[in-house]
């Protein structure tokens, strides 16, 4: 294929994928349900992290909260 029967291929495949609204470079071969299996993996593993992060922090909330009652009603 020449150079210009490449070009003129690309051109129209970019028209085509910019009249359907899909990109170019990806294809339907299964790259969007991979990034979307990648995308709920990642929410997934961030807020089981954040949860155990916050469970702590309720605890030292808590027991900050209960050295305060006791220095106000230590006085």
């Amino acid at each position: 294929m020449s150079t210009a029967k490449a070009l003129e291929y690309r051109i129209i495949q970019q028209l085509l994928h910019a009249r359907t609204g899909r990109s170019p470079d990806r294809h339907s071969s299964g790259i969007p349900w991979a990034e979307r299996v990648i995308a709920i993996l990642g929410l997934t593993v961030g807020l089981l992290t954040l949860g155990s992060y916050l469970q702590e922090l309720l605890w030292v909330l808590l027991a900050v909260g209960a050295v305060f009652v006791m220095g106000i009603v230590g006085k």
